[in-house]
């Protein structure tokens, strides 16, 4: 008889006993959730604490497996027409080296460190963002010609469904927008030529312009990158330091908002907020510790109030170039601030903690405006202009507008309009064009309006986010969706304006898809004058030239 007791490894029996452990308090939790069934803040408790586990990759697999988690999370075995769901989703992809289900346990895992200066809010936050941040892929998933499998539209999908989801739990209507906007954007502005400042400056006003919400949504796409193929990581990490960068320039002086730290601590200690290095490490520190946070609020008050009172403050002029006549069609006026260390977002972001936003949107449309009519421009007398639809909906002075309007042309670029009601929008329209004003919706595709929004709108040009023009003729998946947008708007007799376009390749593409207006440096940057190029265009525009205009 062999003596089998000289062959038993230790190590063997410690792990046996461990997972006899955790299987113990898996079926605990799993008793737990059966007696709580019907107490949503319950659950949320539950799910939460099995979310914030060390061990959470093991005791989310089992409890996915009984059927308490199936009736709370239906959505997570819906069939798609290969018979995959959340839980056997497979990626057959360079992105990727886990299943669906596998990659939404790693990113668990990873985000929220424990090294990390955050609290346990912020940690349940991330947590549910990561839990619910690909469950759209099966739904959209196409598998192409050669075998290789695509999730185009799976943060729309996953926000649709993760919506319906915490509305069972229990958040409040903060915890849901945070939730819901980091799986938005969770993966969205990662390519090179996405990472711009205008695009992160939209990702920061998606998150309020909170410094510590924005410091979330870098360990969301953090988490994200990690959890695919190590190509796909090494490359995140050259984008982890633009964001980085972004984040310690746009919020470095900006006046100390309310934590997401305070919902769980009421101290009158001294605020922290989250700061990142160069090489993306974070760490704590106070805010205004050496006094020079005070003063530069000092300095950006000043510059609020004297923009108001039209001082300090100058205007450039960009060309919109009609692709069919190689004419100037109209020039977009931008705000340029005088001092060299403010720029007009910094301005504006500070506006808001003075409650001066919406006036010093107003002075500046009309000062655009002036400033514009001002030029006796020879090419064009159309102006495009900039403001929030809801400060020019709360201008007091709309004759003297209109007065504009009827005398010149026109064109309002609303921006975040999609926060407005619908009839809102429609009669503001209306009024516009009731004075022969033009209205354009700004930063089109990256927001929850949709084309179907468009069906009940009389808009006379689109502006497609500038992120699908930038690479967009290496990129199938954006001139599709400029393709379709363009068709669309024929048919609505809107024109499209591509912005942003920095290459004769991009501008070849545009052409090809049907686009009728375009902006960009590649024909003309912004500039305090306006010169005179249309004698100049036929020439950059043809089919033969690639030189550069400028």
């Amino acid at each position: 008889m062999v003596d089998n007791e000289k062959n038993v490894n230790v190590s063997d029996i410690d792990s046996d006993i461990l997972y006899i452990k955790e299987e113990a308090r898996v079926r605990k939790i799993i008793g737990n959730l059966y007696m709580y069934d019907k107490d949503p803040q319950e659950l949320t408790n539950i799910y939460t604490n099995i979310l914030l586990e060390d061990n959470v990759a093991f005791i989310l697999t089992k409890v996915t497996q009984d059927p308490i988690f199936m009736k709370h999370f239906p959505e997570f075995y819906t069939k798609n027409a290969l018979g995959e769901n959340v839980i056997n989703c497979q990626q057959n992809n360079s992105y990727h080296k886990y299943g669906v289900f596998k990659h939404i346990l790693c990113t668990i895992e990873y985000v929220g460190s424990k090294e990390l200066p955050i609290g346990d809010w912020q940690r349940k936050i991330l947590k549910w963002t990561m839990f619910l941040h690909d469950i759209g892929k099966p739904y959209v998933k196409i598998v192409n010609e050669d075998g290789t499998e695509s999730f185009a539209g799976h943060d729309d999908k996953s926000v649709e469904l993760a919506r319906n989801i915490l509305e069972r739990f229990s958040f409040d209507e903060e915890e849901k927008k945070i939730i819901l906007t980091l799986i938005k954007y969770h993966d969205r502005y990662l390519n090179e030529g996405e990472i711009i400042f205008d695009n992160l400056k939209f990702l920061a006003s998606e998150l309020n312009n909170n410094k510590e919400l924005f410091f979330m949504l870098i360990d969301v796409k953090e988490a994200d990158a990690k959890a695919k193929s190590i190509d796909v990581y090494n490359k995140y990490k050259l984008t982890r330091k633009k964001y980085v960068e972004f984040l310690n320039s746009y919020f470095a002086y900006s006046a100390p908002r309310e934590s997401v730290q305070e919902k769980t601590d009421n101290s009158q200690q001294p605020k922290q907020v989250v700061t990142v290095d160069e090489n993306g490490d974070y760490e704590d520190v106070n805010l205004d510790s050496d006094g020079t946070g005070e003063i530069r609020s000092l300095k950006l008050k000043n510059a609020v109030e004297e923009a108001i009172d039209r001082k300090g403050i100058e205007v450039k002029y960009q060309p919109v170039i009609n692709l069919a006549s190689k004419l100037v069609h109209g020039y977009e006026v931008f705000t340029h601030v005088s001092s060299n260390d403010i720029d007009i977002v910094e301005l504006l972001n500070y506006s808001k903690n003075l409650e001066r936003y919406d006036k010093l949107q107003q002075t500046l449309l009309i000062n655009s405006i002036e400033k514009f009519n001002m030029q006796h421009s020879k090419e064009s007398k159309l102006v495009f202009v900039n403001v929030d639809i809801s400060s020019y909906n709360k201008y007091v002075n709309k004759p003297r507008l209109y007065d504009l309007m009827r005398n010149g042309k026109i064109a309002i670029e609303f921006q975040n309009y999609e926060r407005e009601d619908i009839n809102v929008i429609k009669n503001t329209i209306n009024l516009i064009h009731e004075n022969r004003g033009y209205v354009v919706f700004d930063n089109f595709g990256t927001g929850s309006f949709t084309v179907d929004d468009l069906n009940v709108l009389d808009v006379d040009y689109i502006v497609p986010d500038m992120s699908f023009v930038r690479g967009i003729n290496e990129n199938t998946e954006k001139q599709e969706y400029i393709n379709k947008l363009v068709n669309y708007c024929i048919g609505k007799e809107t024109n499209v304006i591509a912005v942003g376009v920095e290459t004769k390749e991009e501008l070849d593409t545009l052409k090809r898809i049907g686009v009728k207006y375009i902006q960009g440096n590649y024909i003309e940057p912004a500039s305090f004058k306006i010169d005179i190029i249309n004698a100049r265009l036929n020439d950059v525009l043809s089919d033969e030239n690639n030189d550069i205009l400028v």
